[in-house]
């Protein structure tokens, strides 16, 4: 077996798509992320590697700084693949300062990695992957779902930074400015408003050739216990839905049974898992 550090997107994506397709849904990341590499407006630093044998991948792994390494859900997955991608990232000296993804195949890695460097990881998050195909129905209340315009942007901000520490996401603080108004500008980020009043907050994040995924549900602690937020998701969906998507996936902290509970009842099921660890410096 080959491990190769493509620099080509497009060639990388092609490399890959069949090894992530067979878990669409849990692999909306690297998917999702690898579809907008393939637009040339993209501008920021990546890594991109696979593991081939016979001309046929057989393992991958990206990163996009100061992001951490993803390590996808596969059907055949090999301790052996997680443990050869470790020892190439550390004899060519790539930064590791963490890793996502499927629970078996990170636990894999990061006990190699421990071999390796003898470095401590802590555990940041557990989540959940939901996918749904078909929305159950609710009780619909009375406000609406509006496409947040830069009127909404200095509020926006200031949720994604209550969200961010909600989640315990520095990185997402910091960039919150920038990523509210990139998600204006692109139209994907959402508010349910009541009698004109914003109350929660819901985006439509990356896409796959047959998903999107649903991200940054938020509602201010002001607002919380009044359903807003299966309000909001349940009407994203269905207008992603109604745009052609085949399903719509989301993450949820496995800490938190309450979201949990609350994405079933509008019709996700849970798919798989991502877990998060942190390498201490």
């Amino acid at each position: 077996m080959t491990m190769i550090c493509e620099k080509d997107p497009i060639k990388f994506y092609a490399h890959v798509e069949s090894l992530l397709m067979d878990r669409e849904a849990e692999n909306n990341l690297p998917l999702g992320l690898l579809e907008r590499m393939k637009d040339s407006s993209f501008d920021g630093e990546y890594f991109l590697v696979h593991m081939q044998k016979s001309d046929n991948s057989m393992f991958m792994s990206m990163r996009t700084p100061p992001h951490l390494w993803i390590l996808p859900s596969l059907i055949n997955l090999d301790p052996e693949h997680l443990r050869e991608f470790a020892r190439y990232l550390h004899k060519h000296h790539y930064e590791v300062p963490g890793v996502l993804g499927e629970r078996t195949a990170v636990k894999w890695f990061i006990d190699e990695w421990h071999e390796l460097t003898k470095q401590k990881y802590d555990l940041h998050m557990e989540q959940g992957i939901y996918r749904l195909d078909k929305l159950k129905p609710i009780a619909e209340q009375s406000g609406e779902l509006v496409k947040a315009d830069q009127t909404h942007k200095e509020l926006a901000e200031e949720w994604m930074r209550q969200f961010s520490r909600e989640t315990n996401e520095p990185d997402l603080y910091e960039r919150a400015s920038e990523l509210v108004n990139e998600m204006i500008e692109t139209g994907r980020l959402y508010l349910w408003s009541m009698e004109g009043k914003p109350v929660s907050m819901v985006s439509r994040a990356r896409t796959t050739k047959n998903g999107a995924t649903i991200n940054s549900v938020f509602t201010p602690d002001e607002y919380k216990r009044n359903g807003y937020a299966s309000q909001a998701v349940w009407h994203l969906t269905g207008r992603l839905l109604t745009m052609g998507y085949k399903f719509c996936a989301l993450y949820t902290d496995l800490a938190n049974p309450t979201s949990n509970s609350i994405y079933q009842k509008l019709g996700y099921k849970r798919v798989g898992d991502s877990v998060v660890y942190k390498f201490r410096k």
